[in-house]
């Protein structure tokens, strides 16, 4: 019952810390550009840095979730977060540019100790073979925060940017109450001092290598549907911008109304066919993109590569913590967080060359490479899954 409990707290919060953060961060890149008048490039350049400072921070915060307990860190990292939000708010009337995007750095960095925390609890809450229905269950939290943040970000964009952060430092600061009271101290996994090398030792594991490896094809693939998606609907596929937004949402509901159920259909299947047949689901789809044309035909192209988010994305973090020792499961999912983020970061950058370089001869090209990049992650998951127990399957 404790655990049970415990997950409402968690997805409770994790539905209004994502409604929260998509309240304010998505619209920061616009605030910069159209209010502080930043070239596109710095803003890319910004975000670049935020996106870099998550990665390393998915390990830090992997690795202080076994060193200090998962519940430590979600609050630290809710602490910081709603402290730099409320820095942020008060910087855009206040304080120049460089402090600005500073504090933006620094928020990302250390608000993300809370993604490998949460999934460091529902490892120790949780056997191998409910991990993956667990994960995704904080999905659909999450998507339905997302689906939440940005509606009413638009309409406070319009009044007040600082309005924004100063909302999303109040939600931080809800939750942080809401875990502090409603979630039972896990106490530290082991003493030792904390240290880069320890973080980076996973790597030292070839089999969690392999799956990292994996994971950050996949992720370059995950990464393509915000930047590179928007960009050719508009250009190539005779989209316009509100139709664009229709397949975001799109997105969004396909991960809400089906992932519990595919999850459930999922858990008698071992892992690696698992994370494989999402990775060919989305080659499928991003390879369809390339060929559609009309919001119809997109949207059905939508709906594939959502379907494979649903099958993957759970397992991604739960074969991670099955890999691991016992009282290593934080730095294991804080290494597989610092490798995804890293696709996260680098698939915009290629999907951005691919449209400047490649596009204008055949729109189609693009959305072939990463439809094979798709293939070979689903190829190198599938024969990693060779060397797997059951167990660490998930069975």
């Amino acid at each position: 019952m404790r655990s049970r409990r415990s997950l409402g707290t968690l997805l409770a919060c994790q539905c209004a810390l994502s409604a929260a953060l998509a309240l304010s961060f998505p619209f920061f890149a616009i605030y910069l550009h159209r209010a502080r008048g930043l070239s596109m490039g710095l803003v890319g350049l910004a975000l670049s840095l935020t996106m870099l400072s998550t990665a390393f921070s998915q390990g830090f915060g992997g690795e202080l979730s076994d060193l200090w307990g998962s519940k430590r860190v979600m609050e630290l990292a809710l602490a910081l977060r709603s402290l730099t939000a409320a820095g942020m708010g008060l910087a855009m009337g206040l304080g120049p540019t460089w402090l600005l995007v500073g504090l933006g750095v620094l928020s990302s960095f250390l608000g993300a100790f809370f993604e490998p925390a949460i999934r460091s609890w529902v490892a120790e809450e949780y056997p191998a073979h409910q991990r993956a229905s667990a994960y995704g269950s904080l999905r659909v939290a999450m998507n339905l925060g997302w689906a939440v943040g940005p509606a009413l970000g638009g309409l406070l964009a319009e009044r007040s940017y600082p309005l924004m952060f100063a909302g999303t430092a109040v939600v931080c600061a809800l939750c942080l109450g809401a875990l502090r009271w409603g979630l039972e101290d896990d106490g530290p996994a082991r003493e030792a001092p904390f240290s880069l090398r320890g973080v980076m030792s996973a790597a030292g594991d070839a089999r969690l290598l392999e799956f990292c490896a994996c994971g950050l094809l996949l992720a370059v693939v995950m990464s393509q549907l915000v930047v590179s998606l928007s960009v050719h609907s508009v250009r190539f596929a005779a989209l316009s911008e509100r139709e664009v937004g229709l397949l975001f949402g799109l997105n969004g509901l396909v991960v809400i109304l089906t992932q519990r159920w595919i999850t459930g259909l999922m858990r008698r299947l071992r892992l690696s066919l698992v994370l494989a047949c999402g990775s060919l689901l989305y080659a499928l789809g991003y390879g369809w993109v390339g060929w559609a044309r009309g919001f119809p035909l997109m949207a059905s192209a939508v709906v594939v590569v959502s379907l494979g988010e649903v099958v993957a994305a759970p397992g991604l973090q739960a074969l991670a913590v099955n890999l691991a020792p016992a009282r290593l499961k934080g730095r294991y999912l804080g290494f597989q967080g610092l490798t995804s983020q890293a696709g996260s970061a680098l698939g915009p950058l290629l999907g951005g060359l691919a449209l400047q370089h490649l596009s204008p001869r055949w729109p189609g090209a693009p959305w072939l490479l990463v439809a094979a990049t798709g293939a070979v992650a689903g190829l190198g998951f599938y024969r990693l899954g060779r060397r797997l127990s059951p167990q660490e399957e998930g069975l």
